[in-house]
């Protein structure tokens, strides 16, 4: 009788504590505190209709491959949030414990991340955020579809860049194949596109919400395109591995949903929820 005593009160300390430990880890440090305070204030308010935001753009490109194709009106009827960087690594780290990247840097881009691990970023700083009372509980951090992608990369633009049609002229903009020998610089060190958004172009291709597929059927409002337990998922904005014909703002590369690589990683968006 003793001993199952003992093993039941060691069973009942066991898990008092481990509930202790579980409530202490979800009481956001005042670094995980600061860091997201300064990723926060990092977020441009995109106003659809308003302003200088357009409501409505035109997705794709009819003289690119088939995967941009066809060119299609997408029209806006909400607001959103998007990062005006990449997920640098001291933010990662911070909300997940941990930093899985290849080229370390406290301010560079994280990558090495595959898309499950780009969601549960999101999930976490969300929760995270909530608590901290930096966002509305109706609010979520999360991947931006393409659409939403692609209407802040274009910031306004028709062109195949955000800063016009001459890759000649992708230097100041981008780290790509023809000026970077590792990623390894601080997020927003090449100049912004014209709403306020860097590395559009080139540094990391960025994860999206959206699984692969054409877009025949895509939808039209702003809304992923997503199948269910899909295998690939769409990644935007080229790399520093990329040669100009990827960094285009309609490009899509289709990556497997396990893929982790050196030049892939994310920007996220603040958006209320439905």
């Amino acid at each position: 009788m003793k001993s199952v005593y003992t093993l039941t009160l060691f069973f009942t300390v066991a898990i008092v504590l481990n509930s202790m430990t579980d409530s202490l880890r979800a009481e956001p440090t005042k670094q995980q505190q600061e860091l997201l305070e300064i990723f926060r204030k990092e977020f441009i308010e995109i106003t659809p209709g308003k302003g200088k935001y357009p409501k409505s753009f035109e997705m794709g490109r009819n003289d690119a491959g088939d995967k941009e194709q066809p060119v299609r009106k997408v029209s806006f009827g909400y607001s959103f949030g998007i990062a005006k960087y990449e997920v640098p690594q001291n933010l990662w780290e911070a909300v997940l414990g941990e930093n899985p990247s290849r080229w370390t840097g406290p301010r560079n881009s994280v990558e090495m991340l595959d898309y499950k691990d780009a969601v549960k970023f999101c999930e976490q700083a969300t929760a995270l955020m909530r608590e901290l009372k930096l966002i509305k509980d109706n609010q979520v951090i999360r991947l931006p579809s393409e659409a939403e992608w692609e209407y802040t990369a274009r910031a306004g633009t028709k062109t195949v860049y955000s800063f016009g049609d001459d890759a000649e002229d992708l230097g100041p903009y981008a780290w790509f194949s023809g000026n970077a020998a590792g990623n390894d610089p601080p997020v927003g060190a090449k100049k912004p596109n014209n709403w306020g958004l860097y590395d559009v172009h080139g540094y990391l291709w960025e994860w999206c919400l959206d699984s692969d597929g054409g877009y025949k059927d895509a939808p039209t409002d702003g809304r992923p395109q997503l199948t269910k337990d899909a295998e690939r998922y769409i990644a935007r904005g080229g790399s520093w591995k990329s040669k100009p014909p990827e960094l285009t703002s309609s490009y899509r590369l289709a990556a497997p949903a396990g893929a982790k690589a050196d030049d892939l990683g994310l920007r996220c968006v603040l958006a209320t929820q439905k």
